[in-house]
């Protein structure tokens, strides 16, 4: 017999459940007749043959004292209604004492025990009746033994998949079209793209998908924060589910990793032919569509042939109902709340509100922000909260101490991205030791642990990893409600500008070139704040620190900065200030400079792209002999494309026969070693790229590029029979306007 928890329903889910299982044993049809507990109503039916008036009532509760403490109060309205047979259905495991103790209390309407049906009644109503069992997809799921064993799994950079988590995501979620949808497209395509609006529910989305899987056999769950990381981990013959959020950022699109459209579409490829591999990606759905301009490959690949998007006509009024009612059972609002919220039918406002999003409705709830509202004002201060999404953290940050304040501002010019604890702790200890003095910074030292322990949880979450501890956003809202906040104030970003530590404070927030919908995370400066970045890029310069972070081989690691990587971001970002300000270069940009092998060859020739060169003085025919020896990669031929291009010798070498043949033969070397399709595919791009400038020919490239793929492809394989699953999904009940929904939270 399966051991169901049955506080995974919530109370409407558990009357339903009542619902279904006596009208299979009793053989009737049962109304529902929810009219609030003051009416001592659930259910009701009459007997076959229409003479006997039957009323039932369901009762979720954890303990047998609670449950009791109830009762006494609905005897009285038994009484009162004076059925035929009262049947009593409660979340309770009961003891034979308790239910001869609620037969008494009851008598004369419970005619037997068997009309009390405590949790071991129901779970064998469940055995008998498996069709019933089928609809309720989320106690399923959302059982003991499911979970354990989901958790028993083999899981990979997911610390926050606990059972109180996991228990805690089925209960609150709710069944709708696009789970069904992702199912399909997943069993179809063995990926699934999920995308939409910031807060509709992806990740939440992901979460249910990750949890069904891995209760349908999968041995493994991996959660990726690179393509590289993910084609570590494959292993063959090993059922794994792998999960890539926010694939290309979180809140702009942000994508560092060298080669990560081939790689992404390798991967994809690969988990295509694999019959025991599946993997999901999430991501907000304008951030997909940049991608797809930017990077021709992707735009040409139809990856988005798997995409699932939720949006706001993926709920339904109903569901949408039950989102809300769902939440607000966990939240366990004081009854006063609830009433006033049904008072003139109010929770539709919020229901039918152009901005509906499961996650303002989360965070509203999980802090607490009504409780400093008299109840009459409850609905209007949660509709101020859909009105303006951002407001449920202005409330928040607004009780902030000042010192937790600029410690989050800080913060968020470090980017979306997670960075090191000890990182932060510097950008902040120098902006209160620049702006304010020692006697400030002595008091930010004291006051460091207990600001982390007033943000951790609502603004925050920390993760060890190793020996160094990461310091995250609680959801990328917080980051877009601090971007946002530091936007309208210039004289904030002429300080966060001025004391900024990290070169990455600068290259990841702010910039000067106009800022596209799709690149909202960045901050447009007005002209007044130039001398600011000048002055801070000249101080940066001469010793250049960076706080980003980069996931390889599963950790995080810091990225690659040196003097020209850092010029190269900054003019990439400002290029206005050094179109302006040519001699911000001045003591920098010289001739052996770009013959100085310890910085890569790409940094030079960024460099030499983002200047004019006789600014400078510089002789670019010199730079040509200075750069051959070092052509060792097509990638390498590729860099120098430019300078070639501007040169008398460049545009010899790119005519002379021999010069070409050894460019060809060093792209035959690549092809020849490459140990993987990506990096057969890395020659391609090369090719492709070279072809537009060198007389090589890219048809007879292509082919060979093919059938160097051909040794790394695998047999096409049959697929298992990963089936996602026969249960029910759906089904709503559709009612007028929900009041007796939410009259079960009084």
């Amino acid at each position: 017999m399966a051991e169901y928890d049955f506080h995974i329903l919530q109370p409407n889910e558990f009357e339903n459940l009542t619902r279904d299982l006596l009208q299979k044993r009793e053989g009737v049809f049962i109304e529902s007749f929810t009219i609030g507990r003051d009416g001592g109503i659930d259910l009701r039916f009459t007997s076959p043959k229409g003479k006997r008036k039957v009323i039932v009532q369901a009762k979720r509760y954890k303990d047998y004292a609670k449950l009791k403490g109830v009762l006494k109060d609905e005897v009285a309205k038994v009484h009162k209604l004076n059925p035929n047979r009262y049947i009593l259905s409660t979340s309770v495991g009961l003891t034979p004492e308790n239910k001869s103790e609620i037969m008494t209390m009851f008598s004369p309407y419970i005619k037997n025990t068997k009309d009390i049906l405590g949790r071991d009644d129901l779970n064998n109503l469940l055995g008998q009746y498996s069709d019933v069992e089928k609809q309720y997809y989320k106690l399923w799921l959302g059982s003991t033994a499911v979970l354990d064993d989901i958790l028993n799994k083999r899981i990979n950079n997911w610390s926050e998949m606990t059972l109180e988590e996991a228990r805690k995501d089925v209960s609150l979620y709710v069944m709708n079209d696009s789970f069904e949808r992702a199912l399909t497209i997943l069993k179809e395509n063995r990926y699934v793209i999920i995308s939409g609006i910031p807060g509709i529910g992806k990740t939440t989305l992901s979460r249910m998908l990750a949890y069904h899987i891995l209760a349908k056999d999968y041995d493994e769950f991996i959660k990726v924060n690179s393509m590289d990381d993910a084609s570590q981990k494959l292993q063959k013959g090993k059922k794994q589910v792998f999960f890539y959020d926010d694939f290309m950022g979180s809140s702009f699109l942000d994508i560092k990793e060298i080669g990560f459209e081939n790689k992404l579409l390798s991967f994809i490829e690969k988990v295509k032919r694999e019959p025991d591999k599946l993997f999901i990606l999430a991501t907000r759905e304008y951030i997909l569509a940049a991608a797809k301009r930017q990077y021709e490959k992707l735009a040409l690949s139809k990856i988005d042939i798997a995409k699932c998007t939720i949006d706001l006509s993926s709920y339904t009024e109903e569901i949408r109902a039950c989102i809300l009612y769902n939440h607000l059972a966990d939240a366990e609002l004081p009854i006063e709340y609830i009433r006033a919220l049904l008072e003139g039918k109010r929770y539709l406002k919020l229901i039918k509100h152009d901005n509906f999003n499961p996650r303002i409705i989360e965070d509203f709830l999980k802090q607490k922000i009504y409780t400093k509202e008299k109840s009459e004002g409850f609905v209007k201060r949660f509709l101020d909260f859909f009105d303006r999404p951002y407001s449920v953290w202005e409330y928040a940050f607004a009780k902030m101490t000042k010192l937790e304040q600029y410690a989050m501002y800080v913060r968020a010019t470090m980017g979306s991205k997670p960075v090191y604890l000890d990182d932060w702790y510097e950008a902040s200890y120098y902006y209160m030791n620049c702006q304010f003095g020692a006697a400030q910074t002595n008091e930010f030292e004291e006051e460091w642990q207990n600001i982390l322990k007033d943000l951790l949880g609502t603004f925050i979450s920390t993760e060890r990893v190793g020996r160094k501890d990461l310091v995250k956003y609680h959801n990328p809202s917080v980051y877009d409600f601090l971007i946002d906040t530091i936007r309208k104030n210039e004289k904030l970003q002429r300080k966060l500008i001025i004391h900024a530590l990290f070169v990455n404070q600068l290259t990841e927030t702010f910039t000067d070139r106009g800022v596209e919908s799709w690149d909202y995370g960045r901050i447009q400066i007005s002209d007044d704040l130039a001398d600011n970045v000048a002055a801070t890029f000249k101080r940066q310069l001469e010793k250049p620190m960076t706080a980003k972070l980069e996931n390889r081989n599963s950790t995080w690691n810091k990225a690659r900065v040196n003097m020209l990587s850092y010029i190269n971001d900054m003019m990439v970002y400002f290029p206005v200030l050094f179109r302006q300000r040519p001699e911000l270069l001045k003591d920098v940009v010289e001739q052996e400079l770009f013959s100085d092998t310890d910085y890569g060859l790409d940094d030079r020739m960024n460099l030499l792209d983002h200047i004019e060169a006789e600014v400078y003085g510089l002789n670019l025919e010199d730079m040509v002999d200075a750069v051959l020896p070092e052509l060792e990669s097509g990638y390498d031929y590729v860099n120098t494309v430019s300078l070639m291009e501007k040169t008398t010798k460049g545009k010899q070498l790119m005519k002379d026969d021999a010069f070409v043949r050894k460019m060809e033969e060093t792209l035959e070397y690549e092809l020849e070693s490459a140990d993987s399709e990506e990096e057969c595919e890395y020659v391609r791009d090369d090719v492709q790229e070279l072809a537009k400038h060198y007389p090589i020919n890219p048809e007879g490239w292509g082919e060979a590029i093919d059938d160097a793929k051909t040794k790394f492809a695998e047999p096409e394989q049959e697929y298992d029979d990963w089936d996602p699953g026969e249960r029910y999904y759906g089904g709503h009940e559709r009612t007028s306007d929900y009041y007796d929904l939410y009259t079960s939270l009084l």
